[in-house]
């Protein structure tokens, strides 16, 4: 049987924390956070002739509204066996939660899209495959490529969405929420942990979440001192489903 990981990194969320101590003014109030995913439509094209222009889009919404408002959207493009030679691009909000971009195929074969989205506290990441050119004798089901069962024109979605305490003070316990999703479903059964480390120190901290309602996992956690901390969120599940983004 072939071991499912899912690791899934929210970027790099830069938190710095503040000085435990007592505030004279009033406390914020909680926000409204929306935990409904977000959902990226990856549009691109099964077949391309070499050094056309290949346009990339994908609609981004939460909903029924239309997104616009994403902090990122790249295109990560790889050949078929050099995943450690895929080239990033950045795409443009043109209206409607829709994110374009363009990218000529100068090389026969098979090549694999990926649009990373982050938006709201969640990130996505479908992908699919374009024939370029020639491409026969290629097999176009890259299980071991880069790590992930490919079949034909497949495309995958997995959406996470990390609920941020709104205030983290040092030594000060706060509540962290993830929910997940697959392909449009809760993802039950996960093995959730924050990975967290300061700025400029080797040291990582590894802990791990406790699920809850159908998709969503929480921990308690408090920083040991003020400053510039990344956190990380890893999700593992037994078997079938292998994403991963850096």
């Amino acid at each position: 049987m072939k071991k499912t990981l899912l690791f899934l990194t929210m970027g790099i969320i830069a938190l710095f924390i503040s000085a435990c101590g007592n505030s004279n003014g009033d406390e914020p109030a909680e926000k409204d956070n929306n935990m409904e995913p977000i959902e990226a439509k990856l549009d691109v094209p099964e077949k391309s002739g070499k050094g056309q222009a290949v346009a990339l889009s994908t609609k981004v919404t939460q909903g029924d509204e239309n997104v616009d408002d994403a902090d990122e959207v790249k295109y990560e493009i790889w050949k078929s066996g050099h995943k450690d030679e895929s080239e990033m691009i950045e795409a443009k909000h043109e209206k409607d939660g829709v994110y374009t971009a363009e990218k000529t195929f100068d090389k026969d074969g098979i090549n694999t899209v990926q649009v990373h989205v982050t938006a709201r506290d969640m990130h996505t990441m479908p992908k699919a495959e374009i024939a370029v050119g020639n491409t026969e004798g290629e097999d176009q089901d890259h299980g071991g490529d880069d790590g992930n069962d490919h079949q034909g024109h497949h495309e995958s979605t997995v959406s996470i969405h990390l609920k941020k305490p709104d205030t983290v003070k040092a030594e000060e316990k706060a509540d962290w929420k993830v929910h997940v999703e697959n392909e449009g479903e809760a993802l039950e059964g996960a093995e959730l942990r924050l990975e967290i480390y300061k700025e400029g120190q080797e040291k990582h901290e590894w802990v791990d979440m406790t699920p809850g309602e159908p998709g969503e996992y929480s921990v308690t956690y408090a920083f040991p001192e003020k400053g510039s901390y990344n956190v990380q969120v890893h999700v593992t599940k037994g078997e079938e489903i292998h994403e991963h983004t850096m």
